[in-house]
């Protein structure tokens, strides 16, 4: 089977949603939603061939637009639950952009008021205060102050609005440097040790490996 080419159908996709209006016509909800799933599904493949995850800011940003949109219709097709569906795989997608991050964590709240059985308004409220909390306290640079979401550590600064605002250029340096290095076992340290030197000598963010931060913890 001939393999799809996310990025080239989700610019068919823009241009075809260029000359439909915004409105209750099922023919404009039905376009622009299949804007949201091309977004979604180009993110995903980003992440998961490590690649192109520079872009994956700016999709996450045209998903929001565009369901701000599609929310006006909750009615239509189950619009709520596709929505949800759709910005809860976007915010899985965002490593780098606790703030963005946030903003679909909040969509999704949003929507939850809206319809209960979305699933657990708790775990996404919880999540949600821990971003809000984490950025609070990287914004006054209180980086002692910021809570590690999981078990292996993560460098504070990762949360600093400093570094969300050039993370998606410094990768696509990065990636490009590492262009001919394999992408199996060991790729993680290259790339690690690749984006420390760039963010220091590019940018002037002093960034800690998550192999320096976890010691006793083996990476592959």
């Amino acid at each position: 089977m001939e393999e799809i080419n996310l990025r080239e159908e989700l610019e068919k996709i823009r241009d075809a949603v260029k000359g439909i209006e915004r409105n209750a016509d099922p023919e404009s909800l039905d376009a622009y939603w299949e804007l949201c799933c091309g977004d979604v599904l180009l993110a995903e493949e980003n992440v998961r061939e490590r690649r192109g995850e520079w872009e994956n800011a700016s999709l996450a940003g045209e998903l929001l637009e565009t369901a701000g949109y599609l929310a006006g219709y909750a009615d239509y097709d189950d619009m709520l639950d596709r929505l949800y569906s759709a910005a809860s795989r976007m915010a899985d997608a965002l490593p780098d952009h606790p703030r963005l991050k946030l903003r679909l964590l909040e969509f999704c709240l949003s929507l939850m008021e809206r319809k209960e059985s979305l699933g657990s308004e708790e775990d996404i409220a919880g999540e949600a205060d821990l971003y809000r909390r984490n950025i609070a306290a990287a914004d006054s640079r209180d980086f002692d102050g910021i809570v590690q979401p999981g078990y292996i550590k993560s460098d504070p600064v990762e949360w600093s609005e400093e570094y969300e605002n050039v993370i998606d250029d410094a990768n696509r340096k990065i990636y490009a440097r590492l262009e001919d290095s394999p992408a199996g076992m060991g790729f993680c340290h290259a790339y690690w040790l690749e984006k420390a030197h760039v963010l220091s000598e590019d940018y002037g963010i002093f960034w800690r490996s998550p192999a320096a931060l976890n010691p006793g913890v083996m990476f592959d």
